[in-house]
């Protein structure tokens, strides 16, 4: 009875044991990272790492290893542990003690605190000197260390900051030396000679912190024993290799040209579009009653941004919205920034195109009859896609086209994913013959630049109906009645279609060129469902879903009333052109942030920058920084 028991309390201790040492864990409350005394004559410098770690659990000791790959020694290590120095001891592991040894190229350190860690907050300080670490290159030395090393074994940081002190005839100039850090997020102060990186949310538990400073040359600086072999590598990864890779690519072009050719072919007969008569040189007038935002997309086959900002402003010319804009005074109140309105009509929506529907409901979402432009910021682009999608069906509605022009690019794109694929995958099935020849490989080859013949293809093969060919050629002579508007016509007499032409201008691309040609004709109307409120006098705020009538918002006055320094349509047209390009640079930006993002490639996680002008050596992307390696607690 009594074995039982004294085996079932050892089996118990075992099991709490084991509990609790899974139950350990550490938080970083900081840490920092000094580098100091730099001696560039002897590539030398001072590392001081500064940690202040609360422990939840039982913690004897600490490690610290360092990849000795791109630095030359490590020595004059001391260790402090909350302000008590531990003493070099590698034949035996005593409390209060480390040891630094180098093995597997890389150095190792395993230090020992005074007493065992239970549920406390210690204060550790690891300081070293290292040699041969820096790089030097004509155009500016380096320093890239990488000060905290991803591996800290899943445990995050709460704050984190880098600081080098450089000599002071070593400062970073501003604009030549670029200073970067990598990994985690960082900001970069710079004061003279001392660079100070901070990680601003400090680390998740597998991120790392580095630091990139250039300075400028010294010709007495000593070069590392490493660094020629590292420039070499990474030269030759950066501007040898990729000729290398094109070079292959165009000779084995020469045995996948045959699908190139073929796609020509099809292109040619069935790509084009059909040949149309006569038509004039240029039309003055609406070649027909196709809206702005079908005639962008039939003249360039793509329903863009443009389309649907001519779009936009075509609906409050027709009277379903109105746009006001009104002035706010910057900060320091030298500059006034323009905010836009746009505010919906009591017209019903029946008779609206689909896409044009799509448009309005997306601007006035909800039930909501105001909405200022800034609003739509991080929101509108959510809609786009669908106006796009109802602006190529209303192609086909139109009989402009035959099938979807975005169909036609999807088909072919699908064709060049299977070829691609099969290509990849062939690289694997011709594998085993490589041995005897390694031109086999030319045959996945051949297949994958197909592949890309295809996709290059597909964005051509969309061709129009003979009406649509007609219609195409028509609005191209309107478009170049636009574009050179004084060759063909008076100001005077065009700007009675100043207005109705305008949305088509967006369309086209030309709406800045449009309105700068009216800006001293006194004879052109004021867009009525354009209200600059800022102007203030007759200019009387809309009330959204009440009837729209221009004379009220006017205060029914027949024309502009005169003003010191001007008036009529340069005023308005200036702020017209900056609220569309406005529209357009905000709705640009956020669709382009949108697709870099998505659609983005990480490459080395450069986190922050200072200065400017780029680094004079090591290579441009990856290769890495000196240091690193992993810390932990035991």
């Amino acid at each position: 009875m009594r074995r039982t028991v004294l085996l079932l309390t050892i089996a118990l201790l075992i099991v709490t044991g084991s509990v609790q040492a899974q139950d350990r864990s550490l938080i970083w409350d900081e840490w920092n990272v000094r580098i100091d005394a730099v001696d560039v004559r002897q590539n030398q410098f001072n590392v001081t790492e500064s940690h202040r770690v609360t422990f939840n659990g039982a913690f004897r000791f600490g490690n610290f290893t360092l990849p000795a790959a791109r630095l030359e020694r490590v020595d004059q290590m001391r260790v402090t542990v909350n302000g008590v120095r531990l003493e070099q001891d590698c034949n035996r592991s005593l409390p209060g003690s480390f040891c630094l040894s180098r093995s597997a190229g890389d150095y190792n350190m395993t230090y020992y605190f005074p007493n065992q860690v239970t549920d406390e907050t210690l204060s550790i300080e690891i300081a070293y000197r290292v040699t041969g670490a820096l790089r030097v290159y004509e155009g500016g030395d380096q320093l890239w260390w990488d000060a905290i090393p991803e591996e800290h074994f899943g445990f995050p940081i709460r704050s984190a900051q880098v600081t080098v002190v450089l000599p002071e005839n070593l400062a970073p100039r501003e604009g030549i030396d670029p200073i970067e850090t990598y990994g985690a997020t960082g900001e970069i102060e710079v004061k003279d000679n001392i660079i100070t990186a901070t990680a601003v949310n400090g680390l998740t538990g597998s991120e790392g912190f580095s630091i990139r400073v250039q300075y400028p040359h010294t010709p007495e600086a000593r070069q590392s024993s490493w660094q020629v072999a590292f420039d070499e590598r990474r030269s030759f990864e950066e501007n040898v290799l990729p000729l290398v890779n094109i070079g292959t690519c165009l000779l084995s072009m020469l045995i996948g040209l045959g699908v190139p050719l073929a796609v020509y072919a099809r292109w040619r007969t069935h790509g084009r579009d059909p040949e149309v008569g006569p038509v004039p040189q240029y039309l003055a007038e609406l070649p027909s009653k196709l809206p702005p935002g079908v005639v962008g997309a039939l003249l360039d086959e793509t329903a863009d941004m443009r389309d649907i900002l001519a779009t936009l402003i075509d609906l409050a010319r027709r009277g379903y919205l109105v746009i006001e804009e009104e002035k706010a005074a910057s900060l320091f109140g030298t500059i006034q920034n323009s905010e836009f309105v746009f505010k919906r009509t009591d017209k019903q929506l029946d008779d609206l195109r689909e896409y044009e529907r799509i448009l309005l409901r997306g601007v006035f979402s909800g039930k909501s009859l105001e909405k200022r432009l800034s609003d739509l910021r991080n929101k509108f682009y959510t809609v786009v896609p669908r106006i796009q999608s109802a602006l190529y069906k209303e192609l086909v509605r139109e009989n402009l086209f035959a099938i979807n022009p975005e169909t036609t690019r999807s088909r072919w794109s699908t064709l060049g994913v299977f070829l691609l694929i099969v290509g990849i995958a062939g690289f694997f099935v011709t594998s085993p013959l490589s041995d005897f020849s390694v031109l086999i490989f030319a045959i996945p080859i051949a297949i994958i630049i197909a592949a890309f013949s295809v996709f290059i293809a597909g964005m051509a093969m969309s061709s129009k109906t003979p009406h649509g060919a007609l219609e195409a050629a028509r609005w191209n002579a309107f478009r170049e009645y636009l574009r050179n508007l004084e060759k063909y016509s008076d100001l005077e007499a065009a700007s009675s279609k100043f207005d109705e032409f305008l949305p088509y201008a967006i369309a086209f691309g030309l709406d800045r060129v449009w309105m700068r040609r009216f800006r001293q004709v006194e004879s052109v109307p004021m867009p009525p469902w354009y209200i600059p409120i800022y102007r203030g006098g007759y200019y009387r705020r809309y009330t959204p879903g009440t009837p729209f009538n221009p004379a009220e918002t006017a205060g029914g006055l027949p024309g502009d009333l005169a003003r010191a320094g001007g008036s009529g349509l340069d005023s308005m047209s200036g702020g017209l052109s900056r609220g569309l390009e406005s529209l357009s640079t905000g709705l640009s930006t956020m669709l382009n942030s949108a697709s870099s993002i998505f659609t983005s490639v990480p490459q080395s996680s450069s986190s922050g920058r200072w200065g400017g002008g780029s680094f004079s050596g090591g290579g441009f992307s990856g290769g890495g920084g000196s240091g690193g390696g992993s810390r932990g607690f035991g």
